[in-house]
């Protein structure tokens, strides 16, 4: 017996959750229609039983009394005649017969052969024709034949009393045997009735049996491990990732809680290439800050240490210039022309570097920066080019302030104008367009600006190339600077969150487009 419980037990552990639902709720099912046909046959019963009353017992009492009824009325009137002789006294007996025949067609009716009253309604029936055939049928016929026998009349009447007293008899007799089987139909409906009950009972007990046993099953198999398993996930979420979980109860709940424990080795797995990788970004980030600190001490350097012997050289080269112009043959001018214009080169590329090296330090300058003013003062810088080249700004209606640093957005605009400026066409006033429209991004609402000129244009080929450091589609001898302008104006949209590019000019020259990050108080506005 302990073995096949033990073999029992593991039976049941190895059963998931909704197989142990589905096996009680069939159990629990099966016992209820059970006790449903129980039900609906004793309720048949009953209502066979009340129906045998209603319908066959009742109304053969009633009309075995009725019977009774009418056969007295005949008696009487016949006893009546008898006595007097007068033909009034029939009167009764011939109502009786009608009353009797339709008390005769009732019992006939509602009593049944198989009844167990159809031998007393016989035994009734026998009596009542002997009572007739030998004293009613006498009485009438000597009644038609207009004579009575007054010496006979005490002897007759009294052969028909003691006829008339077994018709009495038998039918006290069919009543006893109809009460008797009332009387056995009603015992028979209360046991039915207490059948009824006791079933309905079980049901319930049946019913609140199953529903706290399925609430206890549940809070044993499903709530309880549930909790234990919560307890342990929260151990978990608390930053306790060592800590194993351990699955508990069906097979269904144990697979969950494996899923949850493999679910926390790979967090373990994740948390520790994490943490690795922390530390190699920490360990980059400092010798990132190191390489920084060394850029700064170079840009330190370059802008003191060596633009000072730069300013010497070019100083005593145009000192050379200026003093043996002339002095010296031809060759000797060209030199030091070179050494001149090559020192201020270099001091303008080394302005250049240190301008591109401080952009995108830090974005703690941003603040909120009106666009149409920082594109005026942009224009206002390049005075002397525009006055000279008879250039001339269309500027598109206003703008929603953009966040960001005023001064590297004034350099950005600075750059391009530059650009128009300095490629123009020969034949034609540089025209420079600056035109805005608010875009919705991922990251929030972002101004799209294109800035389009009418000079030389840039061929779609090198869309890429104009934006990287140092590259040039012309030579010096045509346009002068040091090809870091575009990478520089690439490096501060970059740098506020935005992108640059080549667009398609609408006055037939080069056109960039780039966005920046709207001021949100200025989208709230």
């Amino acid at each position: 017996m302990v073995v096949l419980s033990v073999a029992a037990q593991r039976g049941w552990s190895r059963w998931t959750l909704a197989r142990r639902l589905r096996v009680a709720l069939v159990a629990l099912a099966l016992l209820l229609v059970v006790a449903g046909l129980v039900l609906v046959l004793v309720l048949r019963e009953a209502d066979r039983a009340l129906s045998d009353q209603v319908q066959r017992t009742f109304p053969a009492r009633l009309a075995a009394s009725q019977l009774l009824t009418s056969l007295v009325d005949q008696e009487t009137g016949l006893r009546g005649y008898a006595l007097t002789g007068d033909q009034p006294f029939l009167e009764p007996y011939r109502q009786g017969l009608v009353h009797e025949q339709a008390a005769r067609a009732m019992l006939e009716r509602v009593v049944q052969p198989d009844d167990p009253a159809r031998l007393s309604l016989l035994t009734v029936d026998a009596a009542i024709t002997a009572w007739r055939d030998q004293y009613a049928s006498l009485r009438t016929d000597g009644a038609t034949s207009g004579g009575v026998d007054s010496a006979g009349v005490d002897s007759s009447i009294q052969f028909g009393r003691q006829l008339f007293e077994r018709v009495r008899q038998t039918n006290a007799d069919l009543d006893a045997q109809l009460a008797r089987q009332l009387t056995s139909a009603r015992e028979a409906a209360d046991r039915d009735r207490h059948v009824v009950a006791v079933v309905l009972a079980l049901m319930s007990v049946v019913v609140v049996v199953a529903v706290v046993g399925l609430q206890r099953a549940l809070k044993v198999a499903v709530l309880q491990p549930m909790d234990r398993l919560a307890a342990q996930v929260r151990v978990v979420s608390r930053g306790e990732h060592t800590a194993p979980i351990r699955p508990e109860g069906p097979p269904d709940m144990r697979e969950m809680g494996e899923g949850v424990e493999s679910m926390r080795l790979e967090l373990v797995g994740v948390l520790a290439e994490v943490e690795s990788q922390r530390r190699g970004l920490e360990r980059k980030a400092a010798e990132l800050a190191r390489s920084n600190a060394d850029l700064e001490q170079f840009a330190y350097v370059a802008s003191h240490d060596l633009q000072e012997p730069l300013r010497k050289v070019a100083s005593f080269c145009q000192l050379l210039e200026q003093r043996y112009h002339g002095q010296l043959d031809a060759r000797a001018d060209q030199y030091i022309a070179f050494a001149v214009d090559g020192a201020k080169r270099m001091q303008l590329l080394i302005t250049d570097l240190l301008t591109f090296s401080r952009v995108g330090r830090t974005s703690e300058g941003f603040v909120s920066v009106d666009l149409a003013r920082t594109v005026e003062r942009a224009w206002a810088h390049l005075e002397d080019q525009v006055l000279m080249s008879g250039a001339h700004l269309q500027l598109g209606a206003d703008s929603p302030c953009v966040h960001g640093d005023p001064s590297l957005l004034q350099m950005l605009f600075t750059n391009l104008f530059g650009n128009a400026v300095k490629y123009r066409r020969d034949d034609r006033a540089p025209v420079v367009r600056v035109t805005t429209t608010v875009e919705e991004g991922t990251e929030g609402q972002m101004l799209r600006v294109e800035v389009a000129d009418n000079g030389i244009g840039i061929p779609a080929e090198y869309s890429e190339k104009v934006f990287v450091i140092f590259q040039r589609l012309h030579g010096r001898d045509e346009y002068e600077g040091t090809g870091i302008g575009l990478a520089l104006a690439k490096k501060v949209v970059e740098f506020h969150g935005g992108s640059i590019g080549l667009v398609p000019s609408s006055l037939g020259g080069a056109g960039f487009s780039f966005t920046l990050p709207v001021e949100e108080s200025s989208t709230h506005a």
